[in-house]
């Protein structure tokens, strides 16, 4: 095989979990909107921070399904094959929690507050507890990372951090000049759940980590 049609196979192979999850992610999405249209709905800040939990936790789940079932999970999870799962597995696991716990974290903020579904202090309450479990499992996954797992986390933690401050950082100047409103407080709680995964899937892709192999 040569390695243009080597590429063109693992495109090709890519097709199937991005398919699947779009599809789930639409569903997932479509489902979050229509029931919380109910009522008196909810906030564009809760809505929008919403959908980026349900991103996180449908992530987690997948990843979850692969740690347990890697037969299946080698054809939608991006790995060479059923044994890099089995490998992985204890991490998979915390990584999996851990995004689902952040992804929970800012669904419950979003469905909280005036108006909301969750009361005020059960949401705080609850949201802080689930950051709090999904730190505590990012440091125990990373007792079983490489290297190279390890710099891709700094790298996309640091890229997070600079995307947070120009992006937040304009809003606020052009909010300050009363050139747009200025963001609300979940809206930076979203803001930094969206520029950490913008900046894992630009930090693999440097890598050329989002290119699956063989399985």
């Amino acid at each position: 095989m040569t390695s243009a049609e080597h590429r063109n196979a693992k495109f090709k192979k890519l097709l199937v979990p991005i398919g699947v999850g779009a599809f789930t992610g639409f569903i997932a999405a479509m489902a979050f909107l229509r029931l919380t249209d109910r009522g008196s709905g909810l906030s564009t800040s809760a809505e929008i921070a919403g959908l980026v939990g349900l991103i996180y936790i449908v992530a987690g789940l997948a990843v979850m399904g692969g740690a347990l079932l890697p037969k299946a999970g080698a054809k939608l999870l991006n790995v060479e094959d059923a044994d890099e799962l089995r490998e992985l597995k204890v991490q998979l696991i915390y990584s999996s929690i851990g995004m689902a716990a952040f992804g929970l974290a800012l669904l419950i903020m979003a469905l909280s507050g005036p108006g909301g579904w969750i009361a005020p202090t059960m949401g705080a309450t609850l949201t802080i507890a689930l950051i709090a479990l999904g730190m505590m499992l990012s440091k125990f996954m990373n007792r079983h990372t490489d290297e190279l797992q390890q710099a891709l986390s700094r790298d996309a933690m640091a890229l997070s951090f600079v995307l947070v401050g120009l992006i937040g950082g304009g809003w606020a100047i052009l909010a300050h000049a009363q050139l747009s409103p200025a963001p609300a407080p979940l809206d930076w709680l979203t803001l930094v759940a969206a520029t950490l995964l913008v900046a894992a899937f630009w930090e693999s892709g440097k890598r050329g980590m989002l290119t699956r192999g063989p399985n």
